[in-house]
């Protein structure tokens, strides 16, 4: 008897663990399938899987990746120099080494736009100071750059990656810093 109860044991544990591989392997892939567009059949499998993937940490950004991604976001900073030009550039920069690094920065910079307004100009502020800083200036504007995707029909056609028109500029803000150089508080920037 007791021989034939541990078969069964056994045998029930196999098929729990099957169960659940069966599942786990579900959840991982129904996520990235159901990002938009997708069918009402896999946004129903998308919720059912979605407090496993949560509790796991399975429920990825898949969205950036998708077909449709949408548009990209940088941020722009021009600092006003006497007599010349202003310096201009981007944050990140794509010159930035290692690619990872680059990667990083873009999210900082793709992500202030996931937080309520008072801590976007928090880290807004916190950016063009830091920025500053690095280019030895007491002032800075900055501005949002979101790049748009080229279409295949657009590239078929003969557009570019980084055509002009993907661009669009919008002005954030102008930074003064001067009054804050010999502040304690301007340390902050070095530990953002």
């Amino acid at each position: 008897m007791i021989v034939g109860l541990k078969k069964l044991l056994h045998k029930a544990g196999y098929a729990v663990l099957s169960l659940w591989l069966a599942f786990h392997v579900f959840a991982v892939f129904i996520s990235p399938a159901a990002m938009p567009p997708a069918s009402p059949l896999l946004e129903d499998g998308y919720r059912l899987a979605l407090p496993y993937n949560e509790a796991l940490f399975l429920n990825h950004g898949y969205h950036y990746f998708a077909p449709d991604p949408g548009a990209s976001t940088l941020i722009g900073w021009e600092i006003p120099r006497e007599g010349e030009a202003p310096a201009v550039g981007r944050f990140p920069d794509v010159s930035i080494r290692p690619r990872l690094l680059y990667h990083r920065y873009f999210m900082l910079a793709e992500n202030v736009w996931a937080f309520d307004d008072e801590i976007q100009q928090d880290m807004l502020k916190a950016y063009a100071r830091r920025l500053a800083e690095q280019c030895g200036a007491d002032r800075i504007s900055l501005s949002r750059i979101s790049h748009v995707p080229s279409s295949i029909m657009r590239l078929q056609a003969g557009g570019k990656l980084d055509d002009p028109e993907t661009y669009q500029k919008d002005v954030l803000g102008a930074f003064d810093f001067s009054a804050e150089l010999d502040s304690p508080d301007s340390s902050i920037a070095r530990n953002f």
